[in-house]
């Protein structure tokens, strides 16, 4: 399957959505994901594959430091290479803008992110208990470019 990446534009924002939904129980809006498209201190790009936004990422960053927001693919892309595109994406764009450094945090029961950060050499560092929705602990991890 062929994958494109290109930064994300205002006309990508419903997809993303859709995208966000789909993946988490507490997407980020319409009106954030633009704003984030278009802010000065952010990097946001989308996957294409089959002629469909496929996935995204984005992540802020300032000076050295950058802060992953959300990585998604569609389900029905997942485990075709989308989400390793997209890393190795997002650590080449953290590379370019001097970013040093990428923290995230991620549920402790997703395995299958967690085993493609660890794979992209993402160390876990922390655990915030009971983070998301005062039920489930969040890992948070650390590259180091």
């Amino acid at each position: 399957m062929e994958i494109s990446i290109r930064d994300m534009r205002a006309e990508d924002v419903r997809a993303v959505y859709e995208i966000e939904c789909e993946a988490f129980s507490k997407p980020w809006s319409q009106g954030s994901l633009t704003a984030l498209a278009c802010a000065p201190n952010a990097v946001a790009r989308v996957a294409e594959a089959q002629g469909a936004i496929a996935g995204y990422y984005s992540f802020y960053y300032c000076l050295d430091e950058g802060d992953v927001n959300n990585i998604a693919v569609l389900a029905r892309l997942r485990g075709a290479g989308v989400g390793k595109a997209l890393m190795r994406d997002m650590l080449e764009k953290a590379k370019e803008r001097g970013v040093e450094r990428l923290y995230l945090e991620v549920r402790s029961s997703n395995k299958a992110a967690r085993a493609l950060y660890e794979k992209f050499s993402f160390k876990q560092y922390s655990l915030r208990k009971k983070y998301y929705d005062g039920e489930e602990d969040a890992v948070l991890y650390f590259y180091c470019t």
